[in-house]
């Protein structure tokens, strides 16, 4: 066995230990530090994934009024309760989630603020039912089937035992294909979308995901408490589970249980200090705060990273093996695959495209080339699906184009202008993100590690292309780690791991040494005799004049060339474009 694992298996049997070893007091501490984790566990997740949410607390809160109201007023097993209000958290933040999610930057934090401000509020204001600010006493403890957990160390174990699967499966999760996903949420959702992620889709799920943890989170203290009141469930809580992710670390499901412990020990201590000085006031608050300012400024990435820099580095996962089943090889060459038609789109008063007529036939290597500005990037946004023009068709295999995460599977990739990695993720988990379309495993099996041979055959897909293009020493460094040179050629390895028909390479030559360029021609012409069309856009004239066979010209958002390289290079227009003088009288 592994010595993280050993590690691993020592410090959970720790704290299923600790609580028989401890007064009654700490015990109680340990356990309530449990239910934060767990809630705290959830918004790790969340903020990997890009969101900010405020509305934690809400969750928990109706995950304890739903369990503790229906086993005290129905005498249903509490166990049963505590499912039922999970679900229909579930439920709920589904709906809220289609909502909010929608919402970008600070809007996000401020719409999940609103939603923990009315939950409070209806918390408070629904007195015959939750009993108001005095709140319900005699809820029943956590059992089922007539055995009732009255014994606080079982009840704290119990708690423990649930943080410790939380944090197995999201760790497991971060190293799945939903896992790579959600890293890439952040920062790079068109990239994302472009390699079959459905953003939208997998936003909800996360945000679904976090508030099952806190509801789960919520009932586990309603029913260790036996009383219920809007308080523990008011923005303070939500403010607190923020710091304890953002102070643990949220870069692991680790830091939100490291978080938790360091909190709510230093809240109990605080108290414990001003207590004997006299001190009135809930004065931990501005404690709080100070060390949230300082460890954003000091420690961005939280505590976990110095634990984790002591530990024993994590073995490489298995990437050998058997990759990914390829696409049945086509022979119909001159088949159009890529058919434009009076494509047009406009940015306010600006026309940034107009009547952009183009074709890609299977097998074809062509240049797109213009000078800065002329609407070269933003073709490839529209032929990928990440933006709509506003007049003209896109075909794609003779059928409209799809929305943009179904483009990956419709056969067509694409690299971007500028790279787009997730900095934190090692190369070979970027590289094993374009290949999302041709897998399956989804949430659920990546929380269980059920998906063990679907990411065993990824890995070795991605470590194959890594190899092809000479970056495979590099697979387990970070992406961020590496020269742009080398970033741009992970890109290609991404592209290329999508197994596609279509290629669109945005500058792939950009910042590569010249021993580096010579590879990416050679693959190119390999890559095109496999019958793969490619579409180049590139401003090195000479590694373009010396591989595409086919050059379209774009200037001012037209095309106003198209040929063989040798008489494009002559035409007026294309001369004019890119050295000045009158492009109109050449035109």
């Amino acid at each position: 066995m592994r010595t993280r694992s050993v590690l691993a298996l020592a410090a959970g049997a720790a704290f299923l230990i600790v609580p028989w070893l401890l007064p009654p007091f700490y015990v109680g501490i340990l356990a309530f530090a449990g239910v934060y984790a767990l809630a705290a566990i959830g918004l790790v997740l969340l903020l990997q994934a890009g969101q900010v949410s405020l509305g934690q607390a809400a969750f928990m809160g109706l995950g304890g009024y739903l369990s503790g109201l229906l086993a005290r007023n129905y005498g249903i097993d509490s166990v049963l309760t505590l499912m039922l209000a999970i679900a229909a958290t579930a439920i709920v933040s589904a709906a809220i989630g289609l909502i909010t999610l929608k919402l970008r930057g600070h809007y996000l934090p401020l719409a999940t603020l609103a939603i923990g401000i009315a939950a409070s509020g209806i918390f408070t204001a629904w007195h015959d039912v939750t009993g108001g600010a005095s709140g319900v006493d005699k809820i029943p403890a956590l059992g089922l089937l007539g055995y009732v957990v009255s014994s606080d160390q079982v009840y704290t174990q119990l708690i423990w035992i649930l943080v410790l699967l939380a944090v197995c499966g999201v760790n497991r999760l971060r190293v799945s294909r939903i896992g790579r996903a959600i890293a890439s949420l952040e920062s790079h959702d068109g990239m994302a979308r472009s390699f079959g992620v459905d953003t939208t889709v997998l936003r909800v799920k996360v945000f679904v995901f976090s508030a099952v943890l806190a509801a789960l989170a919520g009932g586990l203290y309603v029913h260790l408490l036996r009383f219920i009141s809007p308080s523990p469930f008011g923005l303070p809580t939500s403010f607190k589970l923020l710091i304890m992710s953002v102070v643990g670390g949220p870069i692991s499901a680790a830091g939100a249980v490291l978080g938790a412990l360091t909190l709510e020990s230093l809240q109990w201590a605080l108290q414990d200090i001003l207590a004997r000085y006299g001190a009135s006031g809930n004065l931990e608050v501005i404690v709080f705060g100070v060390l949230l300012v300082v460890m954003l400024l000091k420690f961005p990435h939280g505590l976990w990273p110095a634990v984790e820099r002591r530990l024993p580095k994590a073995a490489a996962r298995s990437r050998h093996g058997a990759p990914l089943p390829s696409r049945p090889p086509e022979a119909a060459a001159s088949e159009v695959l890529l058919d434009l038609k009076n494509i047009g789109i406009r940015f306010g008063g600006l026309q940034a495209l107009a009547d952009v007529d183009m074709v890609l036939r299977r097998g074809e290597l062509v240049g797109l080339i213009g000078p800065n500005g002329a609407g070269k990037t933003t073709l490839f946004s529209i032929i990928s699906g990440l933006q709509r023009q506003t007049s003209g068709s896109v075909a794609l295999f003779g059928r409209p184009l799809p929305r943009s995460h179904r483009i990956a599977s419709r056969g067509m990739a694409r690299t971007f202008q500028h790279v787009q990695l997730v900095p934190d993720m090692s190369v070979i988990e970027n590289v094993a993100l374009g290949a999302y379309w041709r897998t399956g495993a989804g949430f659920l099996r990546g929380l269980l590690a059920l998906d063990r041979d679907e990411n065993q055959r990824t890995l070795a897909s991605a470590h194959a292309a890594l190899t092809r293009l000479g970056l495979a020493a590099e697979a387990d460094l970070p992406a961020g780690s590496l020269p742009l040179g080398k970033q741009r050629i992970v890109e290609i390895a991404r592209a290329l791991v999508a197994d596609p028909q279509i290629l669109l390479l945005d500058e792939p030559a950009a910042g590569l040494r010249f021993s580096e360029k010579l590879m990416l021609v050679k693959i190119l012409r390999q890559l095109q005799a496999e019958q793969v069309t490619i579409l180049l856009v590139e401003h090195d004239m000479e590694l373009v004049m010396g591989c595409v066979e086919r050059l379209v010209v774009l200037d001012r958002g037209r095309i106003i060339a198209q040929g063989v390289p040798q008489d494009v290079q002559m035409n007026p227009a294309v001369v004019a474009a890119y050295l000045g003088g009158s492009r109109d009288k050449a035109a």
